[in-house]
């Protein structure tokens, strides 16, 4: 069905899947620093970085592969006899990539020879990405409740290069329709309208923050 949807069509898309893991990276990094460590408790092995020093790793075996998430990359690598292609998501690039490795990467040291930039395969593996991630999301809310994720939001837009994305039903939604539909999920804004008319990359006007509160803040935005 792919086939059939622009490819421009489906790259936007990526970016929108891009901004939802902007956002949730930063809940990743709130995640290990409640309850003793939600990542740990949803079943994550936490494992020394093998790239950046004094950095963590959080690793889980999924559907015969692996999700593995670092604060500079977040990725999907099936297992050795899948022939589907995972998916890789960098920060510090904003790139969303395919690949057909079966071994997390290194984080900071990425192989542009192994990743790839074909639209149609990326996508494909975005969607085992995000069939796990709205999982994820529905285990947070079962297990933290609803205000916990717009606590989490909030804080977000506070830090001064902060862009909230969707508050937490509309990205859950808009997760599982990509996870499920592929190249003809819809836009995210979709997801916001009858919710509210503001854009949903925006977020109102940040109050001043003393600097002690601004580093303590931005200390939980990375997994560690």
């Amino acid at each position: 069905m792919s086939q059939d949807i622009p490819i421009s069509r489906q790259r936007v898309l990526l970016s929108d899947f891009k901004a939802a893991l902007l956002q949730q990276m930063f809940f990743w990094g709130r995640d290990v620093m409640t309850s003793g460590n939600l990542l740990v408790q949803h079943g994550f092995i936490k494992l020394p970085s093998p790239g950046l020093k004094g950095t963590s790793c959080y690793r889980l075996d999924y559907r015969g592969g692996i999700i593995e998430l670092h604060g500079a990359c977040a990725g999907w690598y099936p297992g050795a006899h899948d022939p589907q292609p995972g998916f890789l998501f960098v920060r510090t690039s904003g790139r969303c990539t395919s690949h057909h490795l079966h071994e997390p990467v290194i984080p900071g040291s990425y192989q542009p020879e192994v990743l790839c930039h074909d639209t149609v395969s990326t996508l494909k593996g975005a969607q085992v990405f995000a069939t796990w991630l709205a999982d994820y999301e529905d285990w947070i809310l079962a297990r933290q409740g609803a205000d916990y994720r717009s606590q989490c939001r909030h804080m977000l837009g506070r830090l001064p290069k902060g862009s909230p994305w969707l508050p937490a039903p509309q990205a859950t939604k808009w997760l599982r329709a990509l996870a499920q539909q592929g190249a003809a999920a819809p836009r995210a804004k979709i997801m916001f309208h009858g919710t509210s008319g503001h854009n949903p990359t925006r977020h109102a006007p940040q109050q001043m923050i003393r600097p002690s509160r601004l580093r303590q803040e931005k200390s939980h935005a990375a997994l560690n």
